[in-house]
């Protein structure tokens, strides 16, 4: 009785960890729906990017997200990052891709992370820069059910210019 007692327990352990673990995985899937919202907010995104709409950039974000954008301080709310777009439209026509690598759903945060590239082109007049990196965006359900981006970071692949070629963005 005793080994039996042994034997079982860790089977019992096993067996509620296998469970709980897939419940787990389960939740962080997330439902069909909650990534397909996630991949609506990323194609919104590049979109708008694309189009230089700094106003539709905004509105993907929550009032209080953060985002970090490589080679500039952080953004604090959604007003910090329309600002911060519609410097970047006034100098810069740009164009982007975005490719998701992972994204995770869990209840009402949302995660992804990725790569970008890009090709900026000064306004006044110079040569395109092209560009590649990673990003980090995590997404926040907010009580209405709509998605919304709280905090982003991007960083670039390549090391900033030197030498007076400008600030990239």
């Amino acid at each position: 009785m005793l080994t039996h007692m042994k034997l079982a327990a860790p089977v019992s352990a096993t067996a509620l960890i296998v469970g709980c673990a897939g419940r787990a995985a389960e939740q962080s899937a997330g439902t069909l729906e909650d990534r397909a919202a996630v991949t609506e907010v990323r194609t919104k995104y590049q979109a708008a990017y694309n189009a230089g709409d700094a106003a539709a950039i905004a509105a993907l974000f929550g009032d209080d997200a953060v985002s970090l954008p490589d080679h500039h301080g952080p953004l604090q709310g959604r007003g910090a990052i329309l600002k911060y777009f519609q410097d970047t439209f006034a100098q810069y026509n740009a164009a982007m891709t975005i490719v998701p690598g992972d994204t995770d759903v869990s209840g009402s945060l949302a995660h992804e992370h990725g790569t970008y590239t890009i090709k900026v082109t000064p306004k006044a007049g110079g040569d395109t820069v092209a560009d590649d990196g990673k990003y980090v965006m995590i997404l926040k359900r907010g009580p209405d059910g709509a998605w919304k981006i709280h905090h982003d970071m991007d960083n670039s692949n390549r090391m900033p210019q030197t030498g007076g070629e400008g600030e990239r963005h």
